[in-house]
């Protein structure tokens, strides 16, 4: 005999300001609108109301809990399904929906173990297939999460989560054309599921296509503008076009939505990187580390910014943690690549370049890596993939042929085509150059600023009272006016260690009291002179966190010939070598280099000609202010032409004792960070000396910039 179910018990609900009475399945069904809506809080109310009347409604339960997960309360909203499931155990809907809370706490096991017990119960439920689907992607199971979508589809060949998701497994396995494929199917079947949208836009950025990301991406935020995951990849493509601002406002934006998100952290650091703030960087990917300690790339991004600071150890340290995470993370291979070069291990540089194009055969950034390891040589298999791939140049990504003629400009220049190298070099550089912001009137400006502030009667003024130290040496002048291989010289020498490229001193300039001021050398003016000598005690600290053993260490950032004056009055026993070379071979081999970030001038041969010109009068004016002697003059091609003598003299100008171990400079294995890192682990060669006559017809612009300054012809 059937049991009698009794009447349904009427609630009373205030939906007006008379009581308006709802039976159970009338008010859940309300809830269920309202939570539809969004309305968390009135579904909320009315759920509490039917448990108050009926504990155990396991639909009421389950139903409250979706709506406390929502609401933040991962953990409550687990507890209450579970009680749904104790209600109504056999549920595949409750057992699914708690399977995905669990993911979401990253409890995986848990996870796949609920969403199996969904599909046992539900077998022809898509999305309890897709959801398992979901659970064992995270677990690393891709093959099985593969498996589940795919058998979702088979039920339901329109759910877009199976599509996407679908499009996150190829995105995983580097077939990012297939992962592209994907979500542009979801989107065909869900124009509005965001997260395809999201995810599109990340891939392009990836596929060297940033600018058909941000369309892409913009179409996500104008839906939904509290979307964290859209803004920070928005960002990500505005950081791939260096447009810094928008990137800034984008993954400041992502952080106020979402304050624990590691990729915003990490999108950050880049950002700080390419600002050359590497100890905000430092911080930032730190903080992604730490919030995503089971992922690569902060480790990866750690590895590169502390080789950029000087600290080759540390950058060596985290790419093996990177790679013990993930060993097919492409950016720790080009990482490991540059750190191994700066080491002067080529062979085994080249060798993680090598790896990175196994990886993908496609990375045109690994492929210029390659050139720079080694000389091209005619029909090479890396010239001939260069060659193939620049068939597609015209219809290609600017993102993704800037490197490329970069690189084929490297190759034909080793082969002597030289007129095509340069046709190669000038569209790398228009490329380039339309993407930065760049002011020559604001470099003026900058220069004439420096000679203003520092006169002869300041420098005077505040002159013998820095820090005392002896421990620099600087080594500075134009980028690519032969730096490297003068302080590789006096690096070899057993007293010293070779710092390379530090920023300490830029920083300092422009933060001399660790505040947001006006910049160097407006942040100079009013200071005292203990305020000087402070100044010098911190740029010796951080000096010394390099080494802190050696009689002498040396920094050779070329930039720093804009604080030649600072530099005297901070730490006035410090010795200063400034490096002269050929004006137009100086600039030519500035303008065919790809440089990582800075060097800004070197894109334009006349922008480039008319910094030059403003290099030179500042160091004329050092020369007028500062007392005799207060720096050391090196000419490249003395240097080159009779390198024991004026290696000899170089050395002397330091303070040390000889040492052979200086004209051996090339088989020393310190770390050189450094564009012209390859050419100083070679012995001295003169080969770059009138380079710039092969390209002479092409300088027009260049020559005219500098005017005066081009040498007559031998």
């Amino acid at each position: 005999m059937v049991k009698k179910q009794p009447a349904a018990r009427p609630l009373a609900v205030e939906t007006n300001p008379a009581a308006q009475q709802l039976t159970v399945e009338q008010a859940l069904q309300r809830a269920t609108q309202h939570q539809a809506a969004g309305q968390l809080q009135q579904a909320e109310g009315l759920l509490r109301q039917i448990l108050h009347a009926q504990p155990k409604n396991a639909h009421a339960l389950h139903l409250l809990g979706i709506i406390v997960h929502q609401a933040g309360k991962a953990e409550d909203g687990i507890q209450l399904i579970k009680q749904a499931i104790e209600s109504q155990p056999r549920v595949a809907q409750f057992h699914s929906n708690l399977g995905e809370m669990c993911r979401v706490l990253k409890r995986l096991d848990e996870a796949v173990r609920s969403g199996e017990q969904a599909v046992a119960l539900d077998p022809q439920s898509a999305t309890a297939h897709s959801n398992l689907g979901i659970a064992c992607y995270d677990n690393k199971d891709l093959d099985r999460a593969e498996a589940c979508q795919l058998k979702a589809l088979s039920i339901n060949p329109k759910l877009a989560p199976a599509l996407n998701n679908l499009g996150s497994i190829r995105r995983d396995r580097k077939d990012k054309e297939g992962a592209i494929a994907f979500y542009r199917k979801t989107l065909e079947v869900a124009p509005q599921y965001l997260e395809s949208v999201n995810n599109l836009g990340a891939v392009l950025s990836e596929l060297d296509q940033p600018e058909e990301a941000i369309k892409v991406l913009l179409t996500a935020i104008r839906t939904n503008p509290n979307y964290a995951e859209a803004h920070c990849n928005i960002a990500t493509a505005f950081l791939l076009i260096e447009q810094l601002d928008k990137a800034e406002i984008g993954f400041k934006r992502a952080l106020a939505l979402k304050a624990d998100y590691p990729e915003a952290y990490q999108g950050f650091a880049k950002l700080k990187q390419e600002q050359n703030d590497l100890l905000e960087a430092e911080a930032m990917a730190n903080k992604a580390q730490a919030l995503a300690p089971e992922k690569a790339e902060p480790l990866s991004l750690l590895g590169g910014i502390y080789t950029e600071a000087g600290f080759p150890d540390k950058a060596e340290l985290a790419y093996a943690q990177a790679l013990a995470i993930d060993p097919e993370l492409l950016s720790v291979h080009l990482g490991k690549g540059h750190l191994l070069m700066e080491q002067g291990k080529m062979e085994a540089a080249e060798a993680s370049f090598l790896r990175a194009l196994e990886l993908d055969a496609n990375n045109l950034g690994a492929r210029l890596s390659v050139t720079q390891v080694r000389k091209t040589k005619t029909g090479d298999d890396n010239m001939a993939a260069l060659v193939a791939e620049a068939e597609k140049i015209d219809g290609m990504a600017e993102t993704k042929a800037l490197p490329l003629h970069f690189a084929l400009g490297k190759c034909y220049d080793d082969t002597k085509k030289y007129d095509l190298a340069f046709k190669h070099y000038l569209e790398g550089c228009r490329l380039k150059r339309k993407r930065l912001q760049y002011s020559a009137d604001d470099n003026d400006l900058l220069l004439q600023n420096i000679r203003e502030t520092f006169s002869k009667k300041m420098i005077e003024r505040f002159s013998g009272n820095g820090c005392p130290a002896d421990l620099p040496i600087f080594v500075l002048g134009m980028p690519r006016s032969g730096t490297t291989l003068t302080e590789q010289i006096i690096a070899s020498h057993p007293l010293v260690h070779g710092a390379g490229e530090l920023p300490d001193l830029l920083q300092l300039a422009n933060l001399p009291q660790g505040a947001q001021q006006e910049g160097y050398p407006l942040s100079i003016r009013g200071l005292t002179q203990a305020e000087f000598r402070i100044m010098g005690e911190k740029y010796i600290t951080g000096l010394r966190a390099r080494n802190a053993e050696a009689k002498h260490i040396t920094d050779k950032m070329p930039a720093n010939f804009n604080c030649v004056g600072l530099i005297h009055l901070i730490l006035p026993h410090a010795k200063i070598v400034h490096v002269k070379r050929n004006p137009v071979d100086t600039c030519l081999s500035g303008f065919t280099r790809l440089f990582n970030r800075s060097q800004h001038q070197s894109y334009d041969l006349s922008e480039l000609g008319r910094y030059y010109r403003n290099y030179a009068k500042l160091m004329d004016h050092w020369r007028e202010v500062l007392p005799a002697g207060s720096f050391y003059e090196v000419q490249y091609e003395d240097l080159v032409a009779d390198i024991d003598t004026q290696a000899r003299a170089l050395i002397g100008y330091c303070g040390l004792e000889w040492d052979d171990a200086c004209l051996d400079f090339h088989k020393n294995e310190r770390n050189i960070r450094t564009a012209s890192v390859t050419q100083v682990r070679q012995p001295i060669y003169n080969t770059s000396v009138e380079r710039w006559r092969k390209y002479e017809s092409h300088l027009g612009p260049l020559l005219e910039a500098l005017g005066d300054l081009v040498p007559a012809k031998p």
